[in-house]
């Protein structure tokens, strides 16, 4: 996640000369409320994927590009398993999702405005716009900046365009949240959570202060002190805790993109003409187009050229999806606002009544592209009575059936006969793809491929034995033809928990990645690699973080000083003090290289044995119980003679869970110092003491403790005793 640079790199920063290019800072921005709570977590501001989609199209994104070679490269991960775990909503799609379709499904699962994403690929990696090819891969396996701090290098456990939205899980199944989800998970936090103030979240209302990155804008402080305005501006600093340039440049798209709400209608001041909000973009509706859909057009704002230049001119605004017209005789049907013409045994395929036909003009209709021949739905089994070429509707397109891929669908239950004249009109494009997990090679060649996603995986010899495949049952295709039509994808994976050579390192590729294991984890382990696959294959796999060494391992670095334990797969940072306290032995520490301390799984602090009572950095004390800290605020250690016998620094406390404070004794009566009401300490919680009930039992008001409002709020309510 984001993270300030160092106070030394920004005295070296403000000894450079300011940008001949410095921008002015716009007027209106306010770094205190930085996008209101209600847009952050917006889910109607797109239609779905496709108008994310017109979004991308509409701005020239590198995103927008669906072809086959582009979808591999955002990464998405082949276990099933694996996305279930990460909540994905898609799990089973069967085929490789765009970057549209991505961005509105984490949207969907994290409960994050897809605008909100949208914005922060733009601010961290410029993706809403063109980008070099030659830093294209690296763009997209960092796209939301996430783990990826202004101080170092990017992690290598979310590199990957899927796993940036998503989050990805380690060898050992700890799951780690994702851009959408940390970002959400700060902002639901009571308050909002913030960059740290002494140790400590900061929450709504609070100052902080950050350091900036300097460069693009004239007139900018290194430090600036800002008050969190709401729950979504919390989360903002939280991943990026600097105003310029993240937080400011993410304002200024957010707000130059979406200032106006989905379906806002607009009316221009120099020609009347109406527009509507949609996906971004401005469309224009036509006086029919506003009464089918029954649009108020008198609510529309007004809004002069300028400012409706700002916004991109989608295409027309046209009525919904399946509406149908008539032109000089000849059936029109609307998909996505495009008119396309159909007969009427499509219309009836459809369930289209051509009895409702919407009236229009040709005036209207020519302010309409006209596509393709409509085709009847997907999944359509369709021959001509003159021909033996059997195909496929798919996608709006006649895909043809061979004989073998005929066969293995089942197709001839779902055949339908049309007029020759009609099926030439549709468009159509290639062959059926044989089923997934179908081997296929051609009839003359000795390539063998794994059919995944309409895609052939070129599989080598040595993953072909790995699979445990039978050369019986690879298809040779009957035509060049039909395998050339299907694309190649990249080289087939081997099974899950392969141990196999690349080079000389080991891997063991497991959750659809690679993940290497290093000597001594091997060693230990007494792992050895079972195949040894080319370099030219194996590196197009995805890269997974390292296999941990067993737990309880405790090891550091050559030069770096930092031991760590490990626990559950996790290296887990040791102090001096938690060392001695866990009882680890100096003799049994592995040395090991430091990029393999890198390159492993790191988790909070370790934390100190059951009943440590300690002090953090900031005077507060604590004992650590039940695997959580449990803080013991003065008055309760006073009454209990509680005192810390050691002391952590607020990184290391703020690292460990946090868990009930430790409560009075059983029959402490108490009351805040800015309210009347009277508690009993019953069973660890507080219950509020009616007067009757105070009375009836005999309590004397001298007893009651009088403690600071702030300290009686942290302990759990019990229910009200009334008598």
């Amino acid at each position: 996640m984001k993270k300030s640079l160092s106070l030394l790199l920004l005295a070296n920063a403000l000894l450079l000369p300011l940008s001949a290019h410095a921008l002015e800072v716009l007027p209106n921005f306010n770094p205190n409320v930085i996008v209101l709570d209600a847009a952050f977590t917006d889910l109607r501001t797109f239609t779905g994927p496709e108008g994310i989609q017109r979004f991308l199209e509409s701005k020239g994104s590198v995103l927008a590009n669906t072809s086959p070679d582009f979808l591999v490269k955002l990464g998405e991960p082949d276990s099933v398993s694996l996305k279930q775990t990460l909540d994905d909503p898609e799990p089973n799609l069967g085929r490789l999702r765009t970057a549209a379709e991505i961005i509105w499904d984490a949207g969907q699962s994290s409960g994050m405005n897809p605008q909100v994403i949208l914005v922060t690929l733009q601010k961290e990696q410029g993706l809403i716009g063109d980008v070099d090819p030659s830093r294209l891969q690296r763009a997209l396996n960092h796209a939301m900046g996430f783990d990826c701090p202004d101080s170092s290098g990017c992690g290598n456990l979310f590199p990957g365009f899927y796993y940036q939205l998503f989050g990805n899980v380690d060898t050992q199944g700890n799951r780690y949240l994702g851009a959408t989800k940390s970002l959400m998970k700060s902002f639901v936090t009571p308050g909002g959570r913030g960059p740290t103030i002494a140790g400590l979240p900061a929450h709504v209302g609070q100052n902080i202060t950050v350091a900036n990155t300097l460069g693009d804008y004239f007139g900018i402080p290194a430090l600036q002190t800002v008050t969190i305005g709401n729950a979504a501006t919390a989360a903002l600093y939280r991943y990026t805790p600097h105003v310029f340039n993240g937080n400011y440049n993410f304002w200024k798209f957010f707000t130059s993109w979406f200032k106006y709400p989905n379906g806002t209608l607009i009316r221009s001041t120099a020609d009347d003409t109406v527009y509507i909000i949609s996906d971004g973009a401005l469309r224009r509706v036509p006086t029919f187009v506003s009464v089918a859909r029954q649009l108020g057009l008198g609510t529309a704002i007004t809004a002069s050229p300028t400012e409706i230049s700002g916004y991109p001119i989608g295409p027309t605004y046209g009525p919904v999806d399946d509406t149908v017209i008539s032109l000089n005789g000849q059936f029109y049907v609307f998909i996505d606002s495009v008119k396309h013409p159909a007969s009427s045994f499509v219309l009836t395929k459809r369930k289209l009544d051509p009895a409702m036909i919407l009236p229009i003009s040709p005036a209207d209709a020519d302010l309409f592209e006209t596509g393709t021949q409509l085709t009847p739905p997907d999944g359509t089994v369709l021959k001509t009575p003159s021909s033996a070429d059997v195909y496929l509707v798919d996608g709006g397109m006649l895909k043809k059936y061979s004989a073998f891929t005929f066969k293995q669908f089942k197709a001839s239950k779902l055949l339908q006969i049309l007029p020759a004249e009609e099926v030439a009109l549709y468009p159509k494009q290639g062959y059926v793809a044989p089923m997934n997990g179908t081997l296929i090679k051609s009839l003359n060649g000795d390539g063998i491929y794994l059919m995944s996603d309409e895609r052939r995986l070129p599989l080598t010899p040595e993953l072909f034995k790995n699979r445990g495949y039978s050369k019986k049952n690879v298809v040779a295709l009957t035509t060049d033809e039909e395998i050339a039509s299907i694309p190649v994808g990249p080289p087939a994976t081997p099974k899950d928990d392969t141990f196999f050579l690349l080079d000389t390192e080991l891997f063991i590729f497991t959750s659809g990645a690679k993940h290497p294991i290093f000597p001594f984890v091997a060693k230990q382990r007494g792992i050895k690699a079972d195949y040894a696959f080319e370099a030219s294959i194996a590196s197009t796999w995805p890269d997974g973080i390292a296999i941990s060494p067993k737990d309880g391992t405790v090891l550091r670095g050559k030069t770096d000083s930092t031991t760590y334990v490990v626990i559950k797969g996790q290296l887990r940072a040791l102090t001096s003090q938690l060392f001695k306290l866990l009882g680890f032995n100096p003799k049994k520490t592995l040395t090991v290289d430091d990029g393999e301390i890198a390159a492993l799984a790191k988790g909070p602090y370790a934390e100190p044995p059951e009943n440590t009572y300690f002090q953090a950095q900031g005077g507060e004390v604590y004992v650590f119980m039940h695997d959580t800290k449990r803080r013991i605020y003065p008055f309760v250690a006073k009454q209990r003679g509680m005192t810390p016998d050691y002391a952590f620094t607020a990184d290391q406390v703020n690292d460990w869970t946090l868990g009930d404070p430790v409560a009075p004794r059983e029959g402490t009566l108490l009351r805040a110092d800015n309210a009347s009401a009277i508690y009993l300490v019953s069973n660890g919680k507080l219950r509020p003491l009616s007067t009757l009930a105070f009375a009836k039992r005999g309590y004397n008001v001298k007893k009651v403790l009088t403690v600071p409002a702030a300290d009686m709020s942290a302990f759990p309510k019990g229910d009200a005793i009334a008598k």
